[in-house]
């Protein structure tokens, strides 16, 4: 029997509602959710280091699991980066690589690339590489904007006051996990 796996890769920086609301739409799609925390991102952003955002991401998928939705966290783009240091990992290596790897395991997959609205508008689709070859290869879903939650507004909150609220942008254990870890405010301020 093949398994469905939908594969959403993001900075998770930091994991979000929005994230969840895409995660939750897939999930009735998909046997498996992967979540991959983006290593080198394609698009030149400069997120917190992938070992914060991996850990980060793990208790977010553990909220996510409590709540039924099948999800598993990779660290894949980390492997992908080290082979290739001076370039970024994109989703044609991304999905390539695990292709490859669900071949050598011997396990019987179906493979899909989860996307959202964001990503979807072809202005931004576009700019992918190898963006049609990913179409011509694996299927795409892709979740509608239910949740207006997006990460570079915690960023901002956060960055803005001893105090954020938060609450409306990200889960409870997200929550914590950001103010335990004093993670987004002025770097003298920063308990990383």
């Amino acid at each position: 029997m093949t398994k469905s796996i939908g594969v959403l890769g993001s900075a998770f920086d930091p994991p979000t509602l929005g994230h969840r609301d895409v995660i939750e739409q897939a999930a009735a799609h998909f046997d498996l959710i992967l979540l991959l925390p983006c290593a080198a991102h394609a698009f030149n952003k400069q997120p917190l280091p992938f070992d914060i955002r991996l850990e980060m991401l793990e208790t977010f998928a553990k909220e996510l699991g409590d709540s039924g939705i099948a999800v598993e966290v990779s660290d894949i783009e980390r492997d992908i980066a080290h082979q290739n240091p001076k370039q970024a990992v994109r989703t044609w290596d991304v999905m390539t690589w695990l292709e490859k790897l669900y071949q050598q395991s011997g396990e019987s997959v179906s493979l899909s690339f989860i996307r959202g609205p964001d990503n979807a508008n072809p202005a931004t689709w576009q700019r992918f590489y190898r963006w049609q070859d990913i179409e011509n290869n694996w299927s795409l879903f892709t979740a509608e904007e239910r949740v207006a939650a997006r990460s570079s507004e915690v960023r901002s909150l956060v960055q803005q006051s001893s105090s954020p609220k938060i609450e409306h942008l990200v889960t409870p254990a997200i929550c914590r996990y950001i103010l335990e870890h004093q993670l987004y405010q002025p770097e003298s301020a920063q308990g990383l």
